[in-house]
């Protein structure tokens, strides 16, 4: 699911950035700021392609802007059939019965959409920003912006964003050594005056078909402690920048219990954090995994199983799984009482979170 991600617009609020003479990092800035203005607010539609982890997929989209609200649509034209529709940041993924997807992460588009000019400032501490000249892209004259991580605890990123409209036409993820990890891009796009409210329509038999509909996280809504309490498990250490900004509880697909779900975001980049009580008959296990640029680090905390998650390097995800804690046990709480449950030691192997199933092949 994170592949569809990548294409689709959160919404945003922005202002127009003002550029210093000369000064590189802040034209990328204005870019970036107008680029995700853009993305919140054009009428368009075309073809999509993701590539990334050895997958190939093309994607047809629509989005419109009307009414101070967002419509945006993607219909996969590759492998099973998939359908998306996004209502402002409401998320409806359509998926056929038996295929596991999930749409707990934002990825490359979903935290890009929301730049500010004063957040954009606040990634410099973080992120070096750079305009790299002009580029062709569906056609069209592009210019390009990277973003690279001033540490070991982000991947950066290469955006082309179309010179006429501003709307990003290009979004690469990027590694240490400036190889692409995850890419989407435009191979052709067109901006029509209008889109029709039956360009949005979706009907499917609900009898091959499953719905799941889900809030995308706005990085300015900081949960409040009040809503959910405080974390079962606590964050003892996170890489530099970071903190939380969803905290959210949900039952699991087999009723058999909760999980927890946080997410980190350091303004760009995202983490998630999923933890459920370990059931007696479970095995603890430690070890990490990754599925193309995901990261995954799996733990047991007290009598918590806690899954890690993240488009991040592999450091961020590890120092923060190598430094959870529980909180104090209260009167007659035995199981927090008894600390961490051995482990066989560190292994590598393939973590799914409860909460975030292993993406569809």
């Amino acid at each position: 699911m994170r592949r569809w991600l990548l294409c689709a617009g959160v919404a945003c609020t922005t202002q127009a950035a003002q550029a210093a003479p000369g000064d590189a990092s802040a034209d990328a800035g204005t870019l970036l700021v107008q680029a995700a203005e853009a993305s919140r607010t054009s009428n368009y539609q075309g073809v999509v392609i993701y590539r990334g982890d050895e997958r190939f997929e093309v994607l047809r989209v629509q989005h419109r802007y009307k009414d101070d609200s967002e419509r945006e649509r993607m219909v996969s034209l590759t492998g099973d059939p998939r359908q998306l529709l996004r209502i402002d940041n409401r998320l409806i993924s359509i998926t056929p019965k038996g295929r596991s997807v999930s749409v707990e992460r934002p990825s490359l588009k979903g935290f890009l959409a929301q730049l500010t000019v004063e957040r954009v400032e606040q990634l410099k501490a973080h992120y070096e920003f750079r305009s790299e000249g002009e580029g062709r892209i569906a056609g069209r004259l592009c210019n390009g912006v990277t973003v690279r991580p001033r540490d070991k605890y982000r991947y950066g990123y290469e955006v082309w964003t179309d010179q006429e409209t501003s709307l990003p036409l290009k979004i690469s993820l990027t590694g240490s050594r400036s190889e692409v990890l995850e890419q989407v891009m435009f191979t052709e796009v067109a901006f029509p005056k209008s889109i029709p409210d039956e360009a949005f329509e979706t009907e499917v038999d609900t009898r091959k078909f499953t719905l799941i509909t889900r809030n995308l996280p706005k990085l300015d809504d900081v949960p409040a402690a009040e809503q959910h309490g405080e974390p079962q498990v606590t964050l003892g250490k996170l890489p530099p920048g970071f903190k939380v900004v969803m905290h959210d509880d949900r039952l699991l697909p087999d009723g058999s219990g909760n999980v927890e779900h946080l997410l980190l975001s350091d303004g760009l980049s995202s983490i998630s954090v999923f933890s459920t009580v370990r059931s007696q008959e479970a095995k603890g296990v430690s070890g990490a995994s990754h599925i193309g640029a995901v990261q995954a680090y799996g733990t047991v905390v007290g009598s918590f199983h806690v899954t890690i998650v993240g488009e991040v390097p592999g450091a961020a995800i590890k120092m923060i799984g190598d430094n959870l804690r529980v909180p104090l046990p209260g009167p007659g709480d035995a199981s927090a009482a008894r600390g961490p449950a051995p482990s066989e030691g560190p292994q590598t192997q393939t973590i799914t979170s409860p909460a975030n199933p292993a993406q569809p092949r």
